[in-house]
């Protein structure tokens, strides 16, 4: 995975929010600077500016780095007109490989969004498509689910096929790694493949935008 680096984070200072961003917001006196490191390199991962010292409400232009000091994202958390940044889909979606099994192995791949990668908490949108054997024949599984990951290492994820529904919750690895239990349950149990009972599963995650994944900060 690229871009996954635990890094970091200085003590940040205040500035007058005007020299910060180049305009006066109504209310807001002053912001923090926030720039975060890579352990390995000390090299600059991220720099922007927030209203709060955890950097969670970022204000004007934010910028994010990788290892080899190359800008992989900057966004502009405008403030002009109102205070609230707007909905954004990001410009590259998650690729996503998943394993499964209930009465059968099932193995899936796809495109996943993150609906709202900003905040602490993650929600993907997923769209893919798998297969699995039955009776020693081998059929196609469409996937949509999706998937709320929090910063507490847990999730509950929600998917349908054609065929069956499901549902699962369990611990993330830093969203790189999904590993949930839970249950399937078939349309009709009469229409192959007949994907039913408890279920195991796992989900693997690949991108380049590090916002996908959970950080792990060492103040």
């Amino acid at each position: 995975m690229e871009n996954s680096a635990v890094f970091y984070r200085i003590k940040p200072l205040k500035i007058k929010t005007k020299k910060a961003v180049g305009y006066n917001i109504k209310s807001l006196d002053s912001l923090y600077v926030i720039n975060d490191y890579y352990m390995k390199t000390n090299k600059l991962q991220f720099e922007g500016f927030s209203k709060d010292k955890e950097g969670e409400y970022l204000v004007g232009n934010a910028k994010w780095y990788n290892e080899n000091n190359t800008l992989l994202d900057s966004r502009d958390f405008n403030y002009k007109e109102n205070n609230k940044s707007k909905f954004e889909f990001p410009k590259l979606p998650i690729l996503y490989l998943d394993y499964k099994i209930a009465t059968k192995s099932q193995f899936i791949g796809g495109l996943e969004f993150c609906l709202d990668c900003e905040n602490k908490n993650k929600l993907f949108l997923g769209l893919g498509f798998g297969i699995t054997s039955y009776n020693d024949n081998y059929y196609g599984l469409p996937d949509l689910h999706l998937s709320y990951n929090t910063a507490k290492f847990l999730f509950v994820k929600a998917g349908v096929s054609d065929k069956h529904a499901y549902g699962l919750a369990g611990m993330t690895v830093l969203n790189v790694l999904d590993l949930g239990f839970g249950y399937s349950q078939p349309f009709n149990n009469d229409k192959i493949p007949v994907i039913k009972g408890f279920t195991f599963g796992a989900t693997f995650r690949f991108s380049s935008n590090q916002k996908v994944y959970t950080q792990i900060r060492i103040m």
